[in-house]
């Protein structure tokens, strides 16, 4: 494959953020340079000649987060097919991530992206996406909206999805975070089965230990809006601090064939659970999932922010 010739560049003495318009407006790398003047890969870094936002270092998901089951969804009392673009048969991630973006406007430290999507079979409703990236000495913020641009309601979320390294400048890092949750959904292959828990995992992530190697793949509810991740041995921190409509949260530790832990760790803000959409049309209460009227919009921000353990 070529490598890609439309990366964009913000950059100052202690951050450099590199995008892609044409992989989804997605990360291909967010690096920080410490007090000791080192710089470090923050998220991992999107080979140069991959064109799939699943290389990403991040990536954005709209119009609705992680996983729907079986590809299909009902609103309103009506069944909306989609694309299963998982081995699982599920419709994962949205569909934003997988078009060009149009780079509406920038500057040496600002980037805003906007995308049009038409009706089709990925998704059947008229909408519009914005991500404005806008980089600082001690952090990066993400304003990111979706729009209803047609003359029907639709169900929607975003979100976003980052690898972080587990480990910066030093190979003794162990990968600390913090957050707070109130509860792990129950679930079967990634899909809500059941009550939200309070469980181990819930007490793993407000400890602000080390992640280790859970296994995790999961969504928690009563996501306070800010996690902390810390790397003791590099002596950096880095706090995500998210706007009330990212409420859910998503943590993913994979692991390797062997079963040891992968070298990343995702912790994905997002507006709503897994399968939103179905158990919003079931009724089900906290899924995060906004119905869009024409013309409105979901608007969210994160952003992170660097800082020195001392």
């Amino acid at each position: 494959m070529p490598v890609r010739t439309d990366d964009i560049v913000l950059e100052l003495e202690t951050i450099r953020l590199t995008l892609s318009a044409s992989t989804g407006a997605s990360i291909v790398a967010l690096e920080h340079r410490d007090a000791r003047g080192r710089w470090a890969d923050v998220l991992r870094r999107m080979p140069p000649e991959s064109h799939e936002s699943s290389d990403a270092g991040s990536f954005l998901m709209l119009p609705w987060t992680n996983r729907v089951k079986d590809a299909r969804f009902r609103f309103d009392g009506s069944e909306y097919p989609l694309v299963a673009n998982h081995s699982d048969g599920t419709a994962i991630h949205g569909v934003a991530r997988d078009h060009a973006w149009s780079l509406s406007d920038r500057s040496p430290i600002t980037a805003r992206l906007t995308y049009r999507h038409q009706p089709d079979a990925s998704f059947p409703f008229d909408f519009g996406g914005v991500v404005r990236y806008e980089i600082a000495p001690d952090r990066v913020e993400v304003d990111l909206s979706v729009t209803n641009l047609g003359d029907q309601a639709f169900p929607a979320g975003c979100g976003h999805h980052p690898y972080f390294q587990r480990r910066l400048h030093s190979d003794a890092d162990e990968l600390h975070v913090r957050m707070g949750v109130s509860g792990r959904y129950e679930c079967d292959d990634c899909i809500p089965s059941g009550q939200r828990v309070d469980d181990d995992a819930c007490a793993l992530l407000r400890s602000g230990g080390p992640i280790g190697n859970p296994g995790l793949d999961d969504v928690f509810a009563g996501f306070g809006g800010e996690a902390e991740l810390e790397w003791p041995a590099s002596g950096v921190r880095m706090r995500m601090r998210c706007s009330e409509e990212l409420g859910h949260v998503v943590v993913y530790t994979p692991r390797r064939g062997d079963g040891s832990a992968d070298a990343h760790v995702c912790v994905e803000p997002v507006s709503m659970v897994n399968d939103g959409f179905n158990l919003h049309e079931r009724g089900k209460t906290g899924t995060g999932v906004r119905v869009l009227s024409p013309g409105e919009t979901l608007r969210t921000r994160t952003d992170f922010v660097f800082s020195s353990i001392s």
